[in-house]
């Protein structure tokens, strides 16, 4: 059986370590900003002989930066699993994970299989406060909850496994989409939103996201965009070099007409006068 499954919750809570240590086994104390949506798959078993099952996870490390809206959507489409990831050690990645990132997904995909991680327990002081405060949220939200160190290794495959279970039981069984009305959130920076139409632009132009983000990370990273503060500067040049690999498959019109309409964004002529 494959399955889609989702890494979510704010920058810096360590979903990247997460993933590669599961994946491959293997932690590094340099942070990783993940531009878009990385995807790796790994293979476990679950259940026991003889009604054995292979999953075939395809996880999806998304975007942690808030304001990527139409990132967010396209890596959330299809996904029938989340583990939703806050830092123990910040208790505003917490709150975000319950009010931002919780509503999201629910109103994009609905009540799909969920596990809640408290990550980063190796620099927690007071163990058993944060592991009472995860089991309070498994059961206001009636899912599980694991406490996990992407540096140590601790429980995090048993983080996946218990996703992975949960798949398992709802097989068959249509999600249910909530719409939660959520807290007023700040408003998203100029730069990000252009940031954002950019990558999924090129993405819907390239016709998958599974594709095209590769690509677009690539190309961000050469031109020295930071996704948390993206510069004007910046955008335009990954606007360019976008285009030179679109040049590759594309004709000159489809080009010349791609880069003129992600230049009127980034310059503010295609928006309406006041």
């Amino acid at each position: 059986m494959k399955t889609k499954i989702l890494l979510l919750g704010d920058g810096e809570v360590g979903k990247t370590s997460l993933v590669r240590r599961f994946v491959l086994d293997q932690y590094s104390d340099d942070y990783i900003k993940t531009i878009g949506a990385k995807v790796s798959k790994k293979g476990i078993i679950l259940g026991a002989p003889p009604n054995e099952v292979d999953l075939v996870m395809q996880i999806w490390d998304v975007l942690g930066q808030k304001g990527y809206g139409g990132v967010h959507e396209i890596a959330v489409e299809g996904a029938q699993g989340v583990l939703l990831v806050y830092d123990l050690t910040r208790e505003d990645t917490r709150r975000s994970a319950e009010e931002y990132w919780m509503p999201m997904i629910w109103r994009l995909a609905g009540r799909i299989p969920m596990a809640i991680v408290g990550n980063k327990l190796d620099l927690v002081e007071d163990r058993v406060m944060a592991r009472e405060y995860l089991y309070y949220l498994s059961q206001k939200y009636s899912v599980p909850s694991v406490a996990t160190s992407a540096k140590t290794g601790e429980h995090v495959e048993e983080s996946f496994r218990e996703l992975g279970r949960r798949i398992l039981d709802a097989a068959g069984t249509p999600a249910r989409r909530v719409a939660l009305v959520t807290p007023p959130q700040e408003p998203v920076a100029r730069t990000i939103r252009i940031a954002d139409k950019i990558m999924t632009d090129f993405c819907y132009r390239l016709g998958s996201v599974e594709h095209g983000m590769p690509i677009v990370k690539k190309q961000f990273e050469r031109a020295g965009v930071d996704v948390r503060t993206p510069t004007t500067e910046a955008l335009r040049s990954a606007i360019d070099l976008l285009g030179t690999v679109e040049e590759d498959f594309m004709s000159p019109e489809e080009t010349a007409a791609n880069r003129a309409r992600r230049i009127a964004w980034l310059d503010g002529s295609d928006e309406p006068p006041a």
